[in-house]
């Protein structure tokens, strides 16, 4: 018999009523906890990073994979601009380095840290996908650094030993049974007189797992890409434009390339017929749709909006946006269907859709475009800028760090003793606790 007074021990998860309030969002709450995490998800980043520190619940409930797809998810799918985030890729004009700026239409335009070498003189980035940039050095593909400019976090990435003695187009995706970002490294073998098929070969790599890259062969598809990397990313898979390998004509795209995660393979779609002439083409998330955009640079141009059905794998011309005027080349488009040109001072217009005066003309919907926002970039060479439209995402990849100013001396420095070795050991992972650490401010 047990003595007066003491009973069972108290024990962690004894009791079922402390099990189930472990599990919600917040104890003693009268909200469900699926309606806290509803609420929760809808929140701006900034926002979700503060109420982090409420509780160890809170913090717990938002670092977990299925709340971080679901808060980007409601992230990605705002259609104001005005919470958007633009990232912009530019170049400086007296030293021609490389800079990053982040814009929102109602802050100011800011300079970010950036994480790729500030030496290395090419840079591209491929992305964005859950909120995921990945920078690296075209066209090796190598030098990989995966970025998160809205939590100010990156890592670089190993490589394979593959040495590619072809260009290399790199893609982005995500995994949404497995919650994983993966990378695609796409070796470009260009068509030549008298070649014959040949598979693509590529490589990818699972960001979760420590298995390092896999190289596959496509099935049954024979394509040529000439890109440093994908032209568009549409439900976190990656699309480019390519070449027909048996009829190769420089600049006259002739297939849609899709890497379809389920099936780790690509498929591809023939592109519809748009004419002969001269014409410009782009990929775009537009308005929620994979749109294939195409124009003839003129005084007053117009913008046919191409989309295609995934299920019935055919074309059907959405729309027609314009006229636009005043611009040198177009550099793409927001979410909410918002055209970005460039002029000849280096300016980036932002040209808004008036879908309120919608004109049918020969069966088609003309949309009107306008002038709605001019941005200015200053101290920057013009026709050097490519914008990424970039919904905040709460995703980090295991081993990411906080990215601080770079010190390009110190990088000269390194770089004197052997430029190739200093690649290598980038690549490698060598230089990430001595030269790197170094290297920082």
């Amino acid at each position: 018999m047990a003595p007066k007074g003491k009973g069972k021990k108290k024990g962690k998860g004894n009791s079922k009523k402390t099990e189930n309030r472990a599990q919600e969002p917040t104890p003693n709450c009268i909200f469900k906890p699926e309606i806290i995490s509803n609420i929760l998800s809808r929140l701006p980043l900034k926002t979700i990073l503060q109420y982090r520190s409420v509780c160890k619940q809170w913090k717990k409930h938002i670092s977990k994979p299925d709340f971080i797809a679901t808060h980007y998810r409601h992230s990605s799918s705002l259609q104001s601009t005005d919470s958007s985030m633009i990232i912009i890729q530019s170049r400086v004009i007296e030293s021609n380095d490389h800079v990053l700026l982040r814009h929102k239409p109602r802050d100011s335009t800011v300079e970010l840290n950036n994480p790729y070498p500030c030496v290395l003189s090419q840079m591209s980035i491929a992305g964005p996908v859950n909120g995921i940039l990945c920078i690296f050095r075209p066209s090796f593909g190598d030098v990989l650094t995966l970025w998160n400019p809205s939590l100010s976090k990156s890592k670089m990435v190993k490589i394979s030993e593959t040495n590619p003695s072809q260009k290399v187009s790199v893609g982005l995706a995500f995994d949404s049974l497995k919650k994983d970002l993966l990378i695609l490294r796409i070796f470009c073998v260009p068509p030549f007189p008298g070649c014959t098929k040949t598979k693509v070969e590529f490589e990818i790599r699972e960001m979760k797992y420590p298995l390092g890259w896999e190289t596959l062969k496509s099935r049954t598809n024979y394509f040529y890409i000439d890109k440093p990397s994908c032209d568009a990313i549409f439900k976190a898979e990656p699309y480019w434009l390519a070449y027909d390998y048996e009829e190769y004509i420089p600049g006259k795209y002739q297939r849609l390339v899709h890497f379809e995660v389920s099936k780790m393979d690509f498929e591809w779609w023939i592109l519809p017929f748009i004419g002969v002439g001269d014409y410009y083409a782009n990929l775009a998330n537009f308005e929620d749709s994979l749109g294939f955009m195409v124009w003839k640079k003129t005084d007053n141009s117009y913008i046919d909006v191409w989309e295609v059905d995934d299920k019935k794998f055919q074309w059907r011309k959405k729309c027609k946006l314009g006229p636009l005027s005043g611009f040198c080349r177009i550099l793409g488009c927001l979410r909410n269907g918002d055209v970005v040109a460039e002029n000849g001072d280096g300016v980036l217009l932002f040209y808004t859709v008036n879908k309120s005066e919608l004109v049918v003309q020969n069966d088609e919907n003309l949309y009107p475009c306008s002038v709605k926002n001019t941005l200015t970039l200053y101290n920057t060479k013009k026709g050097s800028h490519v914008i990424f439209d970039c919904p905040e995402g709460l995703l980090l990849i295991e081993g990411m760090v906080t990215v601080e100013p770079q010190d390009g001396l110190k990088w000269k420095s390194l770089l004197s003793y052997s430029f190739e070795d200093t690649v290598n050991g980038l690549e490698a992972g060598v230089l990430s606790e001595t030269a790197l650490l170094l290297l920082r401010r």
